[in-house]
């Protein structure tokens, strides 16, 4: 068995696999551990085959991955008329995107250089209909709340919801969904630091909507309390806008810490923190963050750059602190201490 991050396959006599967040690599040749990096690396013998399974993740409403139950196979119709981006343009390929078990799969396979052998197929599905994807823990409201991990949301009457916490953790580490009728709710914590800080409550207007296959979906990336969410919402007419904005008026997110990472530096912040950056040529940034009453710039110096004021030094690179007001000095510098930077070669 090859087992990770909430897929499985079980392999065939001679095959390898390798388990990384997020995908899944099999071949009936040995596969070097570079291959998760960069799949198009493994260099498929002629008469071999190599499956690569990546997950994208909860199902939310702006992709469209059509839905499939298992066992899944591929056919000649997943074949492709040409060669995959990076891969080699010699070989013969097969795509499928699906939804299986809640999950966005892409399922490639090479099948090696062409003419594609007559039973590159039929050897590769014997391994691909093993393929499974574990569900998610759900929990449902308690008393018309829905909480986990510091994230609440309390349902509305009328309103129906749960949440998934799904097994493969590197896309997203907890999928709310609440639904009204034809309006749906998807909120996914993401696992990463993404979009633009926004206080809550948070508030969807037409400006967020975009058109899917004739649906109108609102949707909103941002970060608060030190998490990183996807908000997208069905809207059927301009009122669920509305009605949805009052559901999400409920939303709260507990302060946790959070790693800010950019031109090679991170800086590990409280959650009641916010960073922003404005990165100059050469990627010297000026990062400036933000904490109730208090506001930090550093800047990062050009090696014949001058500076007054303080200086802060780190791994070779130097930056420039400037900390407001003056009596948050003691608060900052906490931040401060946990600058990590690699050095510039």
């Amino acid at each position: 068995m090859l087992d990770g991050y909430g897929l499985s396959l079980r392999l065939a006599p001679g095959w390898h696999g390798l388990a990384d967040p997020g995908q899944l690599q099999a071949a009936d040749f040995p596969l070097a551990r570079d291959v998760l990096d960069s799949a198009e690396r493994a260099h498929v013998p002629r008469r071999h085959v190599h499956l690569i399974v990546w997950d994208y993740g909860p199902a939310v409403p702006y992709l469209s991955f059509p839905p499939a139950r298992a066992p899944l196979t591929l056919g000649r119709r997943d074949l492709t008329a040409g060669p995959l981006e990076g891969f080699p343009a010699s070989d013969a390929y097969a795509v499928r995107s699906v939804l299986l078990g809640g999950e966005q799969l892409e399922v490639v396979a090479d099948l090696g250089p062409k003419p594609l052998a007559a039973n590159s197929l039929q050897k590769l599905n014997r391994v691909l209909v093993t393929l499974r994807v574990q569900p998610p823990r759900v929990l449902l409201p308690d008393r018309g709340r829905l909480a986990s991990g510091g994230v609440a949301l309390r349902l509305l009457p009328g309103w129906s919801g749960r949440i998934e916490i799904p097994a493969n953790q590197a896309a997203a580490q907890l999928v709310l969904r609440a639904r009204h009728g034809d309006v749906q709710v998807v909120l996914l914590q993401m696992a990463g630091a993404q979009g633009r800080h926004a206080d809550l409550p948070i508030t969807l207007t037409t400006k967020n909507v975009l058109h899917r296959r004739a649906v109108a979906i609102a949707r909103r990336v941002f970060s608060t309390a030190g998490r990183s969410f996807d908000l997208s919402v069905t809207v059927p007419s301009r009122g669920d806008l509305v009605q949805a904005n009052k559901l999400l008026k409920s939303l709260t997110a507990e302060p946790r810490p959070w790693t800010f990472r950019s031109c090679d530096l991170s800086l590990r912040l409280p959650g009641t923190w916010r960073a922003a950056i404005n990165s100059r040529s050469g990627c010297y940034p000026v990062i400036t963050l933000r904490a109730p009453g208090v506001r930090v710039v550093l800047t990062e110096l050009r090696a014949p750059e001058h500076a007054n004021g303080r200086v802060l030094r780190k791994s070779g690179r130097r930056f420039r602190v400037e900390i407001m007001p003056a009596s948050a000095t003691r608060q900052a510098d906490a931040v401060l201490a946990t600058l990590s930077a690699t050095a510039r070669r």
